[in-house]
Order: structure tokens, then sequence, then C-alpha cells
């Protein structure tokens, strides 16, 4: 626990390629989600749904699982932010950048050095908005932090795609917070299994203009 409290830290982290002053608009295609499929080999994966989305000119390809949570709460990592943390816990992104602090946010007010993932859904790794929210205080239902995110070299999401590792399915913020984390892989895959959704790729026209 000490370990986790020296590194999580609320500083202005910043996105790989993420903008630095607003928002960045993305097409609803942009962003996804990926369901393991039943067969999944990679253990860092198995039973996963990975929102993931396209950004920056480099279009790099980044995300966060959605459904593996700690045993950790936010009140023993930001003790500053004890009264307005405790019902929060903190979720393992991905096995990159570990210590990295990565929150996803619904809602009107758009945060700092955010990216839109679909309406009204942002991800931002800026800690002075993380700060905000925490005190506002943001319920569970509108504001989930992580440890780490997923990411893809080029060309590697789309070896995955072709080789069947994962469905797809839109993304929504419905479907991300109200969910439960030990149901939404299950109730996902059925209903992915039934649309058979495998036309998005990362380099796709689908992933929208400049």
């Amino acid at each position: 626990m000490r370990r986790l409290a020296c590194f999580l830290v609320l500083v202005c982290l910043g996105l790989p390629g993420a903008p630095a002053q607003a928002a960045e608009e993305a097409a609803p295609s942009r962003s996804v989600l990926l369901i393991a499929n039943e067969d999944m080999e990679d253990p860092r994966f198995r039973q996963t749904v990975v929102l993931v989305t396209r950004h920056g000119r480099s279009r790099s390809t980044i995300g966060v699982i959605l459904n593996r949570p700690s045993e950790v709460r936010l009140d023993q990592v930001f003790p500053d932010f004890a009264h307005s943390s405790t019902e929060h816990r903190l979720h393992y992104g991905g096995p990159v950048a570990q210590g990295q602090i990565v929150f996803l946010v619904r809602g009107d007010v758009v945060p700092k050095a955010a990216i839109t993932l679909a309406d009204k859904l942002y991800i931002s790794s800026d800690g002075q908005s993380l700060k905000r929210l925490l005190l506002s205080p943001t319920p569970p239902d509108r504001l989930r932090v992580f440890d780490g995110f997923a990411s893809w070299a080029p060309g590697q999401l789309e070896q995955e795609l072709d080789r069947g590792d994962w469905y797809l399915l839109p993304v929504d913020a419905d479907t991300v917070f109200n969910l439960p984390a030990g149901e939404i892989w299950e109730r996902l895959l059925r209903r992915a299994t039934q649309r058979m959704v495998r036309a998005w790729r990362p380099g796709a026209l689908a992933l929208g203009g400049d």
C-alpha cells in the first residue's frame, strides 16, 4: 500500500499523444468495446472487456480493461480525499504504464486533456481534473479510476482481430458504468456473438477523418 501511495499521485500525467488543453473530438466509430473470445489465450486479457479508442495524429490505439476491479479503495491511494472516495475501487486498466492513473468519467463537463469516447463519456489522466471530480464528489456510476492501460503496436490489434481473439460492440456510457464487473464479460459476449460484429479495424475509414 505504501508503494501505491508513492507512485499513484495526483499529477498531470497525460495519455500518450493526448491533447494538452481540450478534449479531442472523436467520431463514435473511433471507440469500440473489445470482448475477449472464449478461447483467448493471453492471460492478461482472458475474459475481459476492453474499451479502446483511436486518437491523436499517430492514431494510437489505447484502452482500459473494464472488468478487473482491485480490492484497493481510492481513499487508501489518495488519503487526502478519503471523505469522497471510499465508494471507489482502483481498477486494473492494463499491462502498460503500471502506476499511471487513467480515469473514465461521464457527464456534461469535459475534463482537461481528455479524449471523447462517446456521448458524454471521456478518458483522461489529468491529475487536477481527477482531484476536482473526487472533491465534488463524483459517484462510482460516473467515475472509474484505473492503474495503467492497454495499448497495441501498429498492426498488432489488426492481427488479433483477424485471428478472432475479440468480438466487437459499440461504446455507450450506460454499458461501461452500469453493468456489474462480474457480469459484463458474459453478458456482452452473449450480445456480441448474436450480432457477430467484426467490421471495426484500427486503420479503417470507420475511425473517422482528421
